[in-house]
């Protein structure tokens, strides 16, 4: 092959810039075609006469390896061309080189150049890289003059040979590939530790389409083409200060704390979005965090963006999160960055010291007034059902602002499907149940709310006393922001009912009413779970209790209390002294819920009377009467139920004093006689459900008593 069968660099155009990427790597290629030719003619390894050449790489013969062992070591390119040959090769580059400074045009290439500070060498590494991917024809160059038709790509030896400055020596530029810097991160690392240049998947992506696209636990947001996710309602004090820190010179690492769904990801793409300049997301919850961690500086590198890692947080042992790590965090700020400022975001404030301006923003929870906005402009493009406002679900969801605007989305996004022009009450609430993390179920059982108030029976005075505990949460936000309260009474701002009365006259019927009133979730505590003959441990599951409650926006219910709530007593020993700190610690906790607690006791007269004073309703269930017992009857059997004409609710109610619980099973038991006889739910199947119930209890009914009834028992 001959020299001047070759392409030649366009020197047509001198005059003007390259337009496209694709012009300008046409005439790298002409450039590096013209090395290659150089290397080729300067050095053959084989003797003249060898015939071998289907078998380089393969098979080593007596002719290959006498010409090499005569052969001088390896050298540069340049020491060995003549004048003619380096004339040309630099007038080659010179035409290049005077496009370039003539090209306005922006190209990933030229960016990569740039960005990562790479000198005449590092940029013709790169090329010969890039080349050997737009051009498969690069690998049976490079794999012949290496010698071995398995490797394909440039090794770092062939890269020195060709691109090594005049008077420079081969070992110091060798010895540029064992450094971890910008250059050679540029290159898969396990690739490069065994000699071959292969760009990285990162450098490749870039280099083809000028960005990096999402990947998991990687994303690049671009503030002067993107929105971000949603308007900034609340926080305005913490991004004017960002927008300060910003503003300053010299390298600062902003560290961001807070909760889960605070916002924190949420404000600097609001600072990126309102300086126009573009950040790389990183999520490092992953098992290899500094992996992670240097693939998104080298997305921000070359995209010229910022960085920002978040879920810095370890792990205990236990599961507990720990704060950021000072391994972490220091190999986060040893990363070669373009840019000087570096977000760091994690739950827990960052505690390891660090050798450069680090600057700490707290993102606290936030307050209900907050909560009300987000809710306001998150359904700012959907109607509530009447009856239902923002201040209602700011106070019984104490959510963070991305969970707020997750359920507004999700409660919108369903009302569009269904064709519907209001959200309803009850859909609003089930969108906002479904961002609840938690794990009360640990702890509890959850009970799906079956009554309203239809289902109960019970005198005016307790049912008007039940309909007011649920006004403190509808009009919470009135009383404590609109009238003031709020800065009369600092804590103590939940709800707490206290049911008395005993076994069977609805009081965790009335519990699910309640809930189902203000259409929140109910767990009841499993009280078997949290009492513990150790101590210490009892406190410890309470605390549990509370702090998954606080997560979950649901009502407790505590059935049979008084076996937690017991009243304090004279300590003789180690045991009363645990009992009362048991009792203290949980009087302690129900002041300072802000949800809704409601507990039911069948022995009032056992509660601490200090408990008593912490509650903030007592209803007293009573024993019905025989009216009352008529309409539970009535109100027990469904609309769609057959029912005889013989039935007499008035001699049942009046002979058979029993209990509300007492009544429900004997006509579910009823019903039952009743459907296996095939018959409607009469009178006979009423008064032997009755009798048998008795029977449970060990009372004997006297047949004579059932007067005119007595014969029905034989049915």
């Amino acid at each position: 092959m001959e020299k001047d069968e070759l392409r030649e660099v366009a020197c047509e155009r001198l005059l003007q810039g390259y337009e496209t990427q694709w012009e300008l790597m046409s005439d790298l290629f002409a450039w590096l075609d013209l090395r290659l030719f150089f290397y080729y003619q300067n050095h053959r390894w084989l003797g003249p006469g060898n015939e071998m050449k289907n078998m380089l790489g393969l098979v080593v013969s007596r002719e290959e390896f006498e010409h090499n062992l005569a052969k001088a070591a390896q050298q540069g390119l340049v020491s060995c061309l003549s004048y003619e040959d380096a004339a040309q090769l630099e007038e080659a580059d010179e035409a290049i080189r005077f496009r370039l400074e003539r090209t306005k045009a922006e190209f990933p290439l030229l960016a990569l150049f740039d960005r990562c500070g790479l000198d005449a060498f590092e940029r013709q590494c790169v090329v010969a890289a890039y080349a050997v991917v737009l051009d498969r024809k690069y690998e049976k160059l490079f794999a012949y003059l290496q010698d071995d038709i398995t490797e394909k790509a440039p090794t770092c030896s062939l890269a020195v040979q060709l691109f090594l400055p005049a008077d420079r020596t081969m070992e110091e530029f060798l010895s540029r590939f064992s450094r971890r810097d910008r250059f050679t991160e540029l290159f898969e690392a396990e690739r490069l530790s065994s000699g071959a240049l292969i760009l990285n998947r990162t450098v490749l992506e870039f280099l083809s389409t000028g960005t990096v696209s999402a990947s998991p636990g990687l994303r690049l947001f671009d503030g002067e083409r993107e929105a971000p996710s949603g308007p900034l309602v609340v926080g305005a004090g913490l991004a004017g200060r960002l927008d300060a820190v910003f503003a300053q010179d010299g390298p600062c690492a902003v560290c961001l704390h807070g909760g889960p769904g605070m916002g924190k990801r949420f404000q600097v793409e609001h600072l990126m979005a309102r300086r126009g300049e573009r950040c790389v997301f990183a999520d490092l919850r992953t098992e290899r965090p500094e992996e992670r961690a240097a693939q998104a500086a080298l997305a921000a590198r070359l995209c010229g963006a910022y960085l920002c890692c978040f879920h810095l947080d370890g792990r205990d042992g236990e599961g507990k999160e720990i704060p950021p790590q000072s391994p972490l965090l220091e190999a986060i700020l040893g990363m070669n960055l373009c840019r000087d400022k570096t977000f760091l975001l994690s739950q827990l404030p960052i505690r390891g010291r660090m050798e450069r301006l680090t600057v700490d923003l707290e993102l606290p929870p936030s307050t209900e007034e907050e909560r009300i906005a987000l809710f306001r402009a998150y359904l700012a493009d959907g109607a509530l059902e009447p009856g239902l406002t923002v201040e209602e679900l700011a106070s019984k969801f104490r959510f963070s602002p991305g969970q707020i605007r997750l359920a507004c989305e999700q409660a919108l996004g369903l009302t569009h499907i269904d064709g519907d022009t209001v959200i309803s009450t009850r859909r609003m609430h089930k969108s906002c149940y479904r961002q609840v993390v938690h794990k009360l179920e640990n702890l509890a059982t959850q009970v799906r709310p079956a009554f309203s108030w239809d289902d109960v029976v019970m005198p005016e005075d307790q049912k008007k006393l039940l309909r007011h505990a649920c006004s403190h949460i509808k009009y919470r936000h009135q009383v404590y922001y609109g009238w003031g309260f709020d800065k009369k009474i600092a804590y103590g701002r939940g709800l707490s009912v206290l049911f008395a009365g005993a076994p069977g006259t609805g009081k965790t019927m009335c519990a699910q009413v309640i809930a189902n009133e203000l259409n929140m979730e109910m767990y009841k505590i499993n009280i078997s779970q949290i009492v513990s003959k150790y101590i210490g441990e009892t406190e410890k599951n309470l605390q549990a209790v509370f702090t998954e409650a606080k997560h979950s926006n649901c009502v407790l219910f505590f059935d049979e209390c008084d076996a937690l709530f017991g009243k304090r007593g004279e300590v003789k020993d180690s045991n009363d002294r645990s009992a009362n700190v048991e009792v203290a610690y949980l009087l302690q906790q129900i002041e300072e819920y802000d949800g809704v607690c409601i507990l039911a006791t069948n022995l009032i007269g056992n509660i601490d009377d200090a408990f008593m004073r912490r509650i903030t309703y007592v209803v007293h269930f009573p024993f019905p009467d025989a009216a009352m017992r008529a309409e539970i009857y009535r109100r027990t059997i469904p609309q769609s139920a057959p029912l005889a004409d013989d039935i007499d609710w008035k001699f049942l109610a009046e002979k058979f004093e029993l209990s509300g619980g007492h009544i429900k099973n004997i006509v579910l038991s009823a019903a039952f006689l009743a459907a296996q006889e095939g018959v409607p739910i009469g009178m006979s199947q009423l008064l032997r459900a009755a009798v048998g119930e008795l029977k449970k209890n060990e009372i004997v009914v006297v047949r004579e008593e059932l007067r005119e009834f007595a014969d029905l028992l034989d049915g």
